[in-house]
């Protein structure tokens, strides 16, 4: 089981800043992600995309931006759990919150933040029967 003071569920850009003001306010954060590295869409759909509306940045670059980001909360020595998706959240008692991820991971928390953004990708799998059979597969 993993405690922290805040779990945070997304590590796109929110999600990591989010990192870095709870850090100054001493508080300990642990982030979720369904995708298997940090930064969300950034990381995942488009990279190489240049980014214009980032305070203090003309411009920057998305995986830029997510290594600033990282660079910027390392002091804070934030958890991660990422290839898991939160699949359940319920609330223990007045100061705890539970969340089980879908490969059975328990975090526990006093806060829960949902940096979602669009939320998490999925794969269109094929209408194909048996396809499980073919499933993580090499």
């Amino acid at each position: 089981m993993i405690e922290t003071d805040i779990l945070i569920i997304g590590s796109g850009p929110t999600g990591l800043f989010t990192v870095f003001e709870a850090g100054l306010l001493k508080l300990k954060c642990h982030l979720i992600d369904a995708l298997p590295q940090i930064g969300g869409q950034l990381s995942e759909l488009y990279p190489k995309k240049p980014i214009f509306d980032i305070p203090g940045f003309p411009s920057v670059q998305a995986d830029e931006l997510v290594d600033n980001l990282y660079e910027q909360i390392r002091q804070f020595q934030p958890g991660f759990t990422l290839n898991e998706q939160a699949v359940s959240l319920k609330k223990l008692d007045e100061n705890l919150f539970e969340v089980i991820t879908d490969k059975g991971t328990v975090h526990r928390a006093k806060a829960v933040v949902i940096a979602g953004g669009l939320g998490s990708f999925e794969p269109k799998k094929p209408p194909l029967e048996n396809l499980a059979r073919f499933e993580d597969r090499v």
